[in-house]
């Protein structure tokens, strides 16, 4: 076969290829979700204007591409599908790996089936690491070349070549197919997320709730990378070292023994030498809160004020290891008063005592902190002012002294406030409670159940810390619960709770690729639901109990979950009979299941 250019060779291939490019079209305006009909008897398209020495399909500016190019100098023909990061049209929302990222998921999800199609295919252009790693400006071709010859007035390659081309560009549909319908489920689980995120970011805390194995704390991770980073990444161990990375990230998991002073505040037992001190501290939440609580109030209040505060903050930190190795250092009592001394520094306030007195006292540094910005120099000042505890207006003589410390220190060493300019920006937090249900919620939470709902607002704490017992949790922090539906030996969630949280569903569905035991997930997915086909298709359908499912359950409770039909490293055998065979048997024994899904268990 004989042909001039490029140009020429694109026009020859869609000729031949016939009824396949309309076939091809009518599909990928399917897949796409176009409304336009695409142009008829035309695969590749071909722009003799730009003179480019390759051509792609019809639209395929943006998604994954029939991709053909022929080097005049290397007299190569090179054909496959193509995952473009040079340029993208129209791409003025997403960049281009964005665009062509979710295509590249679908080839490495599916490599294995891919491969099995295309035996004779490999890496034209790139490798296999820039779908793994894409960055811009990077062409990856997954195809064939053969070589040409070159005549007098054009080129010419054998006819059983060129018919191989045709039937390989063939075969390559059903490879372009799953990429794409792999794009289409990327797509839905990021609208799914999105959608979740956006009822968070209204309520500020959600619940996911659906049975064992649907994936709900992968979910949620997934949903707080998107927060956080504006990004889901698919791999999973890179997006557990992106989370935990930052300081706006946690998970934590409740059980049936946790309680409040595990997860809010509480009294701890600490040793100083041969005396314990049993003092209040804050525990996950509450340091939480007040991390993202100090973002907050920076970002509302002026720059300025912001920075002094900030300023005297670290400078009372480095105060305190003054105070400490002043303590240490000298043998003669660090005197306040005539009779009072400064005897030690815990991590928010600062101690003093007395010969005479049984119980020391102390400052703390957040009151330290409001006095000096306040410019309070006088018992009246410190009795006038609204800030400030009760505790210090009843003791603001020992209060003044150790204010007029820190000034000395800031004299002594003449320090100046640090002037800034930068605005300060509102930062999002993020606190996943897994297993939420599994502990008593209204005993964990207690005041906070208030907290949730006014958020910015302070609540009372039982437990005081420095006189100071309020609590706060600032709108930039978001928690998120999973919740496992089939678990009854967990604890109620009482009205109060499920007011202040939305409940999202999280249910089982079909896992594209090679490594979905997708036969036995239908086998097993009989025994709760009748109509399995039909939710695959819209799952927003109303799932119609199967006959081996007891009345007193719903499906969306109980059915067993995807993941469990995952195939890993190991042998899925072993994960089949142990971990999905007992759970069944299980549900028979609790009633779940009827008697009549024993049979049918026993044969899987």
């Amino acid at each position: 076969m004989e042909f001039k250019n490029i140009g020429d060779l694109v026009n020859k291939i869609n000729t031949s290829l016939g009824e396949f490019c309309n076939e091809f079209g009518r599909k990928r305006k399917e897949l796409a979700g176009l409304g336009k009909v695409p142009k008829r008897g035309i695969l590749f398209t071909y722009d003799t204007t730009k003179k480019n020495d390759w051509s792609i399909n019809e639209g395929g500016g943006t998604e994954l591409q029939y991709h053909i190019a022929f080097d005049t100098d290397e007299l190569e023909i090179r054909y496959g599908l193509g995952f473009n990061t040079q340029y993208v049209p129209f791409a003025n929302q997403m960049s281009t790996v964005d665009y062509m990222q979710p295509f590249m998921n679908g080839f490495l999800n599916h490599e294995k089936r891919i491969r099995q199609l295309l035996p004779d295919y490999d890496f034209v252009y790139g490798n296999i690491e820039q779908l793994k790693q894409p960055k811009d400006d990077q062409y990856t071709l997954f195809g064939k070349t053969v070589s040409a010859e070159e005549k007098t007035d054009g080129y010419f390659i054998e006819d059983s070549v060129y018919e191989g081309i045709i039937e390989d560009l063939k075969k390559q549909f059903e490879p372009y197919q799953i990429i794409f319908t792999e794009k289409k489920n990327f797509k839905k689980v990021a609208m799914n997320i999105q959608n979740s995120i956006n009822i968070l970011t209204q309520k500020g805390q959600i619940i996911l709730q659906g049975p064992p194995g649907t994936g709900k704390t992968y979910t949620a991770k997934d949903i707080a990378e998107q927060i956080l980073f504006s990004k889901v990444t698919e791999d999973k161990k890179q997006q557990k070292t992106f989370l935990e990375s930052t300081e706006q990230f946690k998970l934590i998991q409740f059980h049936p023994a946790y309680s409040y002073e595990d997860f809010v505040r509480g009294i701890v037992a600490e040793s100083k030498g041969t005396q314990i001190d049993y003092v209040t501290k804050d525990k996950v939440l509450a340091k939480f809160a007040k991390e993202a609580y100090k973002n907050w109030k920076a970002s509302t209040e002026p720059k300025e004020k912001v920075a002094r505060e900030t300023w005297v903050q670290e400078t009372l930190e480095d105060f305190k290891d003054f105070l400490s190795e002043e303590i240490e250092d000298k043998e003669e009592k660090l005197m306040i008063t005539g009779k009072v001394y400064i005897n030690r520094i815990t991590e928010n306030s600062i101690r003093y005592n007395s010969d005479a007195w049984g119980v020391d006292g102390g400052v703390p540094v957040s009151d330290i902190v409001k006095m000096y910005l306040a410019y309070t120099t006088t018992r009246r000042q410190i009795k006038d002012n609204p800030e400030l505890t009760k505790t210090a207006k009843s003791l603001s003589t020992y209060w003044l002294e150790i204010l007029k410390l820190f000034k000395k220190y800031i004299a002594d060493n003449n320090l100046k406030p640090i002037e800034t300019t930068a605005e300060i920006a509102e930062k999002k937090y993020v606190l996943i409670i897994d297993e939420i249900n599994r502990a008593n919620l209204p005993a964990v939470l207690g005041e906070l159940i208030y907290a949730l709902e006014y958020r910015g607002e302070k609540v009372e704490s039982m437990y005081p810390i420095d006189d100071d017992s309020t609590l706060i949790i600032p709108p930039n922090l978001y928690i998120i619960g999973t919740m496992n539906t089939s678990d009854r030996s967990v604890g109620h969630i009482d009205y109060a709770i499920r007011r202040r949280f939305a409940f999202i569903d999280v249910l089982p569905k079909v896992l594209a690729g090679d490594n979905f035991e997708l036969e036995l997930f239908k086998q097993v997915s009989a025994l709760f639901i009748q109509n399995f086909d039909e939710y695959v298709q819209d799952n927003t359908v109303e799932l119609k109990l199967s006959e081996h499912l007891s009345e007193e359950f719903r499906p969306e409770d109980v059915w067993l979950g995807h993941s469990y039909f995952i195939k890993g490293e190991g042998n899925f055998s072993l994960r089949k009979k142990y971990e999905i065979v007992p759970i069944l048997k299980e549900y028979v024994k609790d009633g779940i299941l009827k008697q009549s899904a024993e049979p049918i268990i026993n044969t899987l």
